[in-house]
């Protein structure tokens, strides 16, 4: 666009278009390769053969410009701009009077030929810049290059090179305060790690009986159960250099930068054996690679990976360094990576069961003065991670600290609790009494069905309170026996409580006046009920069944449908029949949770 804006202006300033009234532009001038010269009409030339003023004619050589020599003057004098269409017949006319005409040779000049001298100089300046910038910008290039072939990395802050900068993090074990001690839970997790403390400590006994030091070392869970805090824990067991870094830092935007970071943290390891390399989320550079060359691949996380690979179990030895790594998403790992003489090793770090959790709360309760039972917490926290049990203490510390006490009460953990688990509950309830009977209906029909079911469920509380997150009500209640395997029974049963709240509406309230409230209830109840058909073979008729999605028929998924749909009716026929029979303790408990708020399971289960 720069060079089109050049044209017109150069164009403006060579072509002067003709007036009609001719005369007006005699005393304009118009510079010329014969110096300026006046602007004359294209009728004033007709005039002057007529009176035979004129000596001879210039003619430029596209037949645009004339240029007249009157015979009173002895060079040019005047300029006429006309068109080759009108310039032809006055050559014949200027003859026809016997005057001089010449066709004049080109003439380069900076105004007849369009400005393209100033377009030269355009391209010639920006050429000149352009290479300035390159030059500038290639010697930056070869510079970080120069460092970082020297040194592995590049010290200059506007290097494009700034990946090479030194990322890992050398940790001197003795600056870690972190001891396998400080983690609690399963204690095969914490033999394992246990193990590799005493190899890396002594390696005699093992060496003795021809056992190696594993290359890696994967560890897998859950978020929050403990992983990093096992690798913090290793590295402050041992004598051995840790060096961590995160695998998100390995990717760049630039293919080949992440498998030069590869290469500077193992040749590092390598130098200050015997060392742990620890990957925080491996997953970020180790999933699995494509297998076509597909528009969403990403070459630089592979080229990482391919590194990582390389490093682990190449050419190169690695004596006397251990792979160390974490993930909660090991389904999408490589298979080159996950291999023996790679990660030779995977440790499960489950989410903690009862006995793990009371080991976990009493070493988080060993500074703080709560006088509840670790059992009673233990129970009431099944399926929390041993993150999650911290921030519940430190909750219900920070609460007690808010009332003016050092003293950690039950309240204080039953709120703190409720605050993890709901959300944060509103002080002040503005709802109408309507609703609050409503809710109350609804959250009764759960609680009554969950209190029929002991030997499955224990019922903790039924509260009314409102929380910020929309929650207008809930029921807590936990299973008697954690884990294991889940019988068609309890499942069956799962979903006849899931159905309670909107079974009791349709009691109170029939078909037309059931509320929307129920939403989140049926759809815990409809997957779970697929879950059944699908994956468990629960399906009437379909025992053996087990649903390939990707291979399935019409007529399949039809029948699945079919036998889904049966499930969630049956559990809904259970579900009245039962809040039938309990309608008159419903309408007791009903009065007591209006004008309480809450009611404790106990309180439910002895009048069910």
């Amino acid at each position: 666009m720069k060079w089109l804006l050049w044209i017109p202006l150069c164009e403006a300033f060579r072509t002067i278009p003709h007036s009609p009234l001719g005369r007006s532009h005699l005393s304009l001038k118009k510079n010329t390769p014969y110096g300026s010269l006046e602007f004359v009409p294209l009728s004033d030339v007709y005039k002057g053969l007529d009176s035979d003023a004129i000596r001879s004619i210039y003619f430029s050589d596209d037949l645009k410009d004339i240029y007249l020599v009157e015979k009173s003057e002895s060079k040019v004098t005047k300029v006429v701009h006309s068109h080759p269409f009108l310039t032809e017949p006055l050559i014949e006319t200027a003859r026809k009077h016997e005057i001089t005409t010449v066709v004049l040779d080109p003439v380069s000049s900076l105004f007849d030929k369009g400005g393209q001298f100033v377009t030269g100089l355009l391209d010639i300046s920006v050429m000149a810049i352009a290479f300035s910038i390159v030059y500038n910008l290639g010697s930056i290039f070869f510079k970080g290059l120069q460092n970082g072939s020297t040194n592995g990395r590049s010290n200059s802050p506007v290097s494009p090179f700034g990946f090479m900068k030194k990322t890992e993090k050398a940790v001197d074990q003795t600056a870690i305060p972190t001891r396998l001690t400080d983690w609690a839970g399963s204690p095969e997790v914490l033999e394992e790690c246990a193990e590799i403390v005493t190899y890396l400590r002594n390696s005699t006994l093992y060496e003795a009986a021809g056992a190696e030091l594993p290359k890696g070392i994967l560890l897998d869970g859950p978020p929050g159960t403990g992983k990093t805090l096992l690798a913090k824990a290793i590295a402050g067991e041992t004598n051995a250099t840790f060096l961590s870094m995160s695998g998100s830092e390995f990717v760049e935007l630039y293919v080949g930068m992440g498998a030069a970071k590869v290469r500077q943290l193992f040749e590092e390891a390598r130098e200050k054996a015997p060392s742990i390399i620890f990957i925080d989320e491996i997953d970020a550079v180790g999933k699995k690679r494509s297998v076509s060359n597909a528009v969403n691949t990403n070459d630089e996380r592979e080229q990482t990976l391919n590194q990582i690979l390389s490093e682990m179990d190449g050419f190169e030895p690695n004596k006397g360094v251990m792979v160390l790594a974490a993930t909660n998403r090991r389904d999408v790992l490589d298979d080159a990576l996950l291999r023996p003489g790679r990660f030779d090793r995977l440790i499960y770090v489950p989410l903690p069961d009862r006995p793990s959790r009371e080991a976990i709360l009493s070493l988080y309760m060993a500074n703080k003065n709560i006088r509840v039972p670790v059992g009673d917490l233990a129970e009431a926290t099944a399926g929390f991670s041993g993150a999650q049990l911290k921030n519940l203490l430190n909750e219900a510390a920070i609460l007690a600290a808010r009332g003016g006490s050092i003293l950690v009460t039950k309240a204080n953990i039953d709120e703190a609790l409720e605050k993890l688990v709901i959300g944060l509950p509103k002080r002040v309830d503005r709802r109408s009494l309507s609703t609050r009977v409503r809710v109350g209906i609804h959250e009764l029909g759960h609680a009554l069905l969950a209190a029929s079911f002991p030997h499955i469920f224990d019922l903790k509380k039924v509260s009314m309170k409102q929380t910020y997150e929309g929650i207008g009500g809930y029921t807590l209640f936990s299973e008697i026996q954690e884990g294991g395997l889940y019988t068609k029974e309890a499942m069956l049963s799962r979903i006849v409580v899931a159905l309670g709240g909107k079974a009791a509406e349709l009691l109170m309230y029939g078909e037309e006046g059931v509320s929307v409230g129920a939403s989140q209830d049926l759809k815990q109840a409809n997957e779970l009920a697929r879950a059944m058909v699908e994956q468990y073979g629960m399906g009437v008729g379909l025992e053996a069944f087990s649903l390939n999605p990707g291979r399935s028929s019409e007529r399949t998924r039809e029948t699945v449908d079919d036998a889904v749909t049966m499930i969630i009716e049956y559990a809904m026929v259970q579900a009245k029949k039962r809040l039938t029979e309990l309608q008159g303790v419903r309408n007791r408990l009903l009065v007591r949770l209006l004008r309480d708020g809450v009611l404790e399971g106990a309180v439910v289960m002895e009048v069910v």
